[in-house]
Formats: structure tokens, sequence, C-alpha cells
């Protein structure tokens, strides 16, 4: 955190620590009487949850830290390696890497070794081996010390960093394939977690005609319960997940960009027009009713998710752009204008286009990096962003194309593999999200019905006076259509919480997930209204 353990307990501890005690302590003494039951429990558990908060609090800067490093290393990695070919002096290199703020907390680690050097006049191995003993990630502290010792031991500098493209690649996809298997025990842990909220949900459905509950308070409350729990579940698996973008992070709009931006507010407006005849005109069920209200938001998912399968096929198809690119303007000496003049010429698929745009900005001979920044903004990735600049960068001090771009290819088809796992494990969770919502749907209507059911038998029936039958209905105290609007509100929420969960486990645009949020709601809602008609049929419900 940048600061002493004693400046961390002065500023933040005892001012936190002094306002838990204090608080509570005023509103017993100013309202006793507002501050009873469980509500004065809760007032005496405040200064504990604090204790707990200002403790672990560091402990998740810590951890955040660590993530930072792990997820840039890959990248990282490469940029040394590619750096190390244009014979550039050590302190230099480091520095470069230090001054790129895509790299995060890596960068600062970086720029402390450069400190140590030209501040401290400590030797490059020397000050590997201080930060290794003190960085956060045990992967960067592995690198640091194999780094040390081959400087020791008078390795080349891009000999060494050649080899350690494997070493460093072999730990991140031994990292990247362990957060995908957490991503299969998050599946199992939310499906076995909403199987237990579908009980809880039915018996609060089933709960007012035993004990004479209210059944929206119990209804309110489960829902509460069922949203917040999925929620915690979906913030897990984020931890869990490989922080691995999708889409580029340059500051330069796109024409994909503008027509996501644009496609949100005219699907909302065609929501509010649809919404019109839907409410005053036709006498749809109100489950279907509200699925047709929201479909427009399809057009949203749909024209982000096309984007998206484009990004993916123009990462396919970079690492044989990068190869060839490098071996021909090694071929012709480094001349990169002629090479990618030749390679106009030849097919990359879907990214044809963005190379053939690429020549054209580079041979203005206006401004070479940030030709290679529109270019990956163009293709909309964030994998050929980082590595296009890299390449760039590379190329532009005098590296060697042709090893560059071997490094740069071997290292993008590696990840371009490890991503295409995470895609199917996305696709799996599609199919589980979508039977599990048919599921809760099916099982929390057919109890619905059931309820009333017998809310209708015992409404008609003559009751003697006196005569205590056990439960609660006939007396008109369950609302069925209202508990049915609150259960529909239950499946509304779940989609997109289990929307947002496909999305955060495939990596892709926050925007997608208005695609699968109608489709699981169109589930939820046919699933509801065939379980109303068939349980109706069978139980003679009108």
């Amino acid at each position: 955190m940048g600061i002493s353990p004693k400046e961390y307990i002065i500023r933040f501890v005892i001012p936190i620590m002094s306002m838990g005690i204090i608080f509570p302590v005023v509103m017993v003494l100013v309202a006793p009487d507002l501050v009873q039951g469980n509500l004065r429990i809760i007032m005496y558990l405040i200064p504990f949850m604090l204790f707990f908060l200002v403790m672990f609090y560091p402990f998740t800067v810590y951890q955040n830290k660590k993530l930072q490093i792990d997820e840039n290393m890959h990248y990282y990695i490469t940029h040394l390696g590619v750096l190390s070919t244009s014979q550039m002096s050590r302190k230099e290199l480091l520095k470069r890497v230090a001054n790129n703020e895509a790299y995060g907390y890596l960068a600062e680690e970086t720029d402390k070794i450069y400190m140590l050097m030209n501040d401290w006049g400590l030797s490059l191995a020397q000050a590997c081996r201080f930060i290794a003993r003190r960085t956060p990630s045990e992967l960067y502290a592995d690198f640091l010390d194999r780094f040390a010792h081959a400087l020791d031991a008078g390795e080349n500098l891009e000999t060494f960093l050649k080899t350690e493209q494997k070493v460093v690649m072999n730990d991140f996809d031994t990292m990247y394939r362990t957060a995908l298997h957490s991503i299969d025990l998050v599946k199992e842990t939310f499906v076995s977690m909403v199987m237990a909220l579908v009980f809880l949900a039915s018996f609060a459905i089933i709960m007012p005609i035993l004990t004479g509950m209210d059944a929206t308070i119990l209804m309110v409350g489960t829902i509460f319960i069922f949203v917040g729990t999925e929620a915690l579940l979906v913030y897990f698996a984020k931890m869990k997940v490989p922080g691995d973008r999708i889409w580029h992070t340059l500051p330069i709009e796109t024409q994909a960009d503008r027509a996501i931006k644009i496609s949100f507010p005219i699907s909302l407006l065609v929501c509010m027009i649809v919404s019109i005849p839907v409410i005053f005109l036709l006498d749809f069920p109100f489950t279907i009713s509200l699925s047709i209200i929201l479909t427009p938001l399809v057009l949203t998912g749909q024209i982000a998710s096309r984007a998206e399968n484009r990004i993916k096929r123009k990462d396919n198809n970079f690492a044989s752009f990068i190869r060839s690119l490098g071996s021909s303007a090694g071929a012709r000496g480094g001349m990169l204008n002629e090479s990618l003049r030749q390679l106009t010429y030849h097919d990359f698929g879907p990214l044809t286009k963005d190379v053939t745009e690429l020549y054209t900005r580079i041979s203005t001979r206006i401004d070479k990096m940030k030709s290679w920044n529109y270019f990956a903004a163009g293709t909309g990735s964030n994998l050929i962003e980082r590595f296009g600049n890299i390449f760039a960068e590379g190329t532009h001090i005098g590296g060697k194309p042709e090893v560059i771009g071997e490094i740069i290819s071997d290292n993008f088809m590696r990840i371009v593999s490890l991503r295409k796992l995470r895609y199917n494990s996305s696709s799996s969770l599609v199919g589980i999200m979508y039977g599990l919502t048919a599921g809760i749907a099916f099982t929390l209507y057919v109890a619905l019905s059931v309820v009333g059911l017998m809310n209708s038998i015992f409404t008609a029936a003559d009751i003697p006076e006196g005569i205590d039958v056990g439960l609660y209905l006939g007396s008109g105290g369950m609302d069925i259509a209202l508990v049915s609007s609150l259960l529909m509100a239950l499946l509304v929420l779940h989609s997109l919480i289990s929307a947002l969960l496909i999305r955060i486990v495939d990596g892709g645009h926050f925007f997608n997930i208005y695609t699968h949020f109608v489709g699981l709601l169109w589930t939820s809602s046919i699933c509801g209204e065939m379980a109303m008609k068939s349980s109706g049929s069978i139980l003679g419900i009108t």
C-alpha cells in the first residue's frame, strides 16, 4: 500500500474502529426504542465487522497486485525477449518496460529494479534478487531468480530471454488451466446453490397456507436471498476466471464501438414502443408480455456478439500474419514497408482489410506506432493491440524482425489455444444455465398452481364457524396474481445474473449479456406458462 504498518494503524485502523465503537453506543443512548431486537445485535456486531475489514484489506491489496503481475507475465516476457534482439543495454531495456503502463503493478516492480541499479548502484543480478524476495507474485519471483543466476553465470541476455519464453508460457499455461478448472467448480457450486434456493422459494410459496404468514413478505425476502446468493457466486467466479480481455483498450472509437453504443438507446426506445400495444391492446399473460417488451434488447446483444466473433476470427489469423511479416522483413534487411506491401496481396481472412489499411498508414511515414494502434483498434482485439505494439516497438528500435515475429507468433498462438478452451467451457455453461432456468421456472410455477388450487377450493368451500382446518386459505389473504408477478421478477433477475455469469466466464463484451438475458427470459416465461397450463389441466384449475 506504500505506507508503513504504523501509518496504516494511525490513518485507517484507529479512525475506523473508533467510529465503529462510537456509532452503536450513540445509537443505543440516543434512540433506545429504535434499537431493539435483531437491530441491537447488528449494532453490536458493527465493531467486529469493521475490525475484520481493516485487518484483511491489506491482504486484498496484496492479492490484487499479485493478480496484476500474473495476468501480464506472458506479455512482459514477450516484450523483454523482443527488445533483447535489438542489443540495447540492460538498463535501457528495463526502463522501456517499466514505462509501459499496460503492465500495471508489474511495471512498478520493474521500475524498482531500474531504480536500484540507477540510483543505488546495485548490479542487475542483485536488484533482481532483492525484488524477488519482496514481490507478491511467485511467478515473477521465480523468473527474477533465474534471471539473476543467468547474469551471474554470464549467459547471453537474448539467449536467456528466448529460452524463458517457453518457461514462462508453460507457467502461464498451467495457471490458465487451473483457472479453467476453477470455473468448473463455480458451475457445480452455482447449480447446487440454485437448486437449494429453488426449494427455499417453493417453501415461501407454500408456507402462507400453513402458517398464515404474509405471502408478499415471504416472496420479497426470498428474492433478496436468491439474488444475493447468486450475485456472490458471480463475484466469486469473477475472482477465479483469467483476466484475459477480448476487446481492445485503446482510446480510439471504431465502427463496431459506435454501432454498439448507438444500438443500446435504440433497443430501449423500441422496448418502450413495443410496451404500449402489449400493455394496452394485447391480452397476453404477464410472463409473455414482459418477455415481448424486453426482446428488442437482443439487437444490442447481437451487434456486440457479431463484432466479438469477428475479433476472434482475426485473432486466429494474426499469428500467421506476424510470422510472415517478420520473415519477409528479415529477408529484406528490415524493410518493413516493402514487406507489408507484399503481404497486402495475400489472404489473411477477415484480417486482410486491416493489413491493407495498416500498410496505407505506415506508407505515409507520419507516425509508425500510431499506425499500429489504429490497426489494433480496427481489429478490436486486445491481444493484437498488445502483441502488435510489441512488434512495432521491437522493429522500430532495430530488433531482428524474423526472431521477433517467431517469438510473438508462438506466444500468440499459445494464448489463442488457451482461449479456445475457455470458450468451450463457456459453451457448456450456456447449456447448463438454460436447463437450470427452465427447471426453476417449471418447479416454482407448479408449486404456485398447487397453492392456487388449494386457495380456490377453500374459497369455494362453506366451512362452519368454529372449525379449524389447520390452513390459512379461503379468506382471500393470498393474492395469486401478485405472487406470480413476484415469481416473474425473481426469474428476470436470475436470467440477468445468469447471463452476466456467462459473459464473465467467456470474457466477452458486457453488452453481449442481452442475447442470453432475453433467451433465458423467454425460457422462463414459456416454461412457467407450460407449468401453469399443464398443472391447470391436470388439477382442474381454470
